[in-house]
């Protein structure tokens, strides 16, 4: 079972309808950035000056408002909002669109927490054995540490904990690889970086 996490930085690229075509017949649950919408918050919280429990809600909700437009670009795709529903869509052989909400999601509020610690902490609730997020960024080759990987900024603060407490694997994607993802699900190392915990 794979989750799928794409970036924020996607929402302008042009290769997120082509990724959105691949993953709809993938099986996947795919974990939404905040994107644009995350961005918003963070200006508001600096206009003005609310907390972070406050700040970190509306970010969650600005992850599910990316999965409602991802949804709104691939009709195709499944939407769920807790881990019990974004299961089910991928054992009828569908992928989710997961649409967090955070009465659901129990950790601590924070910038240092994003919708990357989020796809592993919904990976580990799903039983999911292998996470890739797909990354615009220049990725290392064959692997990285979670150390080097949180120092260059492709992952979160929070990352390495989170991985440390589960058992998936993680994989890292550049977002120009959608037509070599589906061969990649069989043999990821030909194709993923892998990160190291």
């Amino acid at each position: 079972m794979w989750v799928v996490k794409l970036g924020g930085s996607l929402g302008d690229s042009p290769t997120l309808v082509p990724w959105l075509r691949t993953l709809k017949s993938s099986g996947v649950a795919i974990v939404p950035g905040g994107g644009e919408f995350a961005d918003t918050v963070r200006r508001a919280q600096e206009r003005r000056a609310f907390g972070d429990e406050a700040a970190h809600a509306m970010a969650i909700l600005a992850m599910a408002q990316y999965g409602l437009m991802l949804k709104g670009l691939e009709p195709a795709l499944e939407t769920a909002r807790d881990p019990a529903a974004v299961r089910t869509v991928l054992e009828g052989g569908k992928s989710a669109v997961w649409l967090p909400h955070p009465d659901d999601i129990a950790v601590n509020p924070g910038w240092e927490v994003t919708s990357d610690s989020l796809a592993v902490w919904l990976a580990g609730k799903i039983g999911a054995g292998d996470l890739v997020l797909i990354k615009s960024a220049p990725l290392p080759p064959v692997e990285a540490s979670v150390g080097a990987a949180q120092a260059s900024g492709l992952v979160d603060q929070a990352f390495g904990r989170f991985l440390r407490a589960g058992k998936t694997r993680v994989w890292l994607c550049h977002r120009d690889h959608h037509e070599e993802f589906a061969a990649a699900l069989r043999a990821p190392a030909d194709v993923f970086t892998r990160v190291a915990a």
